[in-house]
């Protein structure tokens, strides 16, 4: 079970990311992958993310959780707007439907949590953060492929939809 820290670190992250994804914002390129790095490592060392009395169901839902966290980050990816600047520099901006995958990817959390519970799967609290982290590291991974072919413009704005 996760614990109330941890719950309110991935909160107050989320939060910031939220913010950040939801105007202009410029991508530093070299930092990318730190705080989804840094968030799955977090959940890693916190350890327990299986629970030895169930250990067949517990890997197969951590399993489901790390997929699911992928493919949530990938679809919040592609909700996102890329450009480069006439200086090179890569910006992104989310909009109503970042706000929408990122509601669906919470909900599916909650729903995993609500199916480990009702099969009496107890895990450690550094599953949310692992959890977390594995999607973040899929949207930024997504985000990084889409933002290579963007060339700095010469004029105006170059756009991937």
């Amino acid at each position: 079970m996760s614990t109330p820290v941890n719950v309110l670190v991935v909160l107050l992250v989320l939060a910031l990311v939220l913010r950040r994804q939801l105007r202009a914002q410029r991508i530093d390129e070299a930092r990318l992958y730190t705080l989804p790095v840094v968030l799955v490592v977090a959940g890693l060392a916190q350890g327990g993310l299986v629970d030895h009395a169930h250990v067949a169901v517990s890997v197969a839902l951590l399993a489901g959780e790390a997929v699911t966290g992928l493919l949530l980050g990938a679809m919040r990816a592609a909700t996102m707007r890329l450009w480069r600047e006439p200086d090179g520099s890569l910006w992104r901006r989310g909009g109503g439907l970042t706000i929408a995958a990122w509601v669906v990817s919470i909900a599916v959390r909650a729903g995993t949590t609500g199916l480990a519970a009702v099969l009496g799967v107890h895990t450690g609290s550094g599953n949310l953060l692992a959890f977390f982290g594995v999607s973040l590291l899929a949207q930024y991974a997504v985000t990084d492929v889409r933002a290579r072919p963007l060339p700095a413009p010469r004029s105006g704005v170059s756009v991937a939809a």
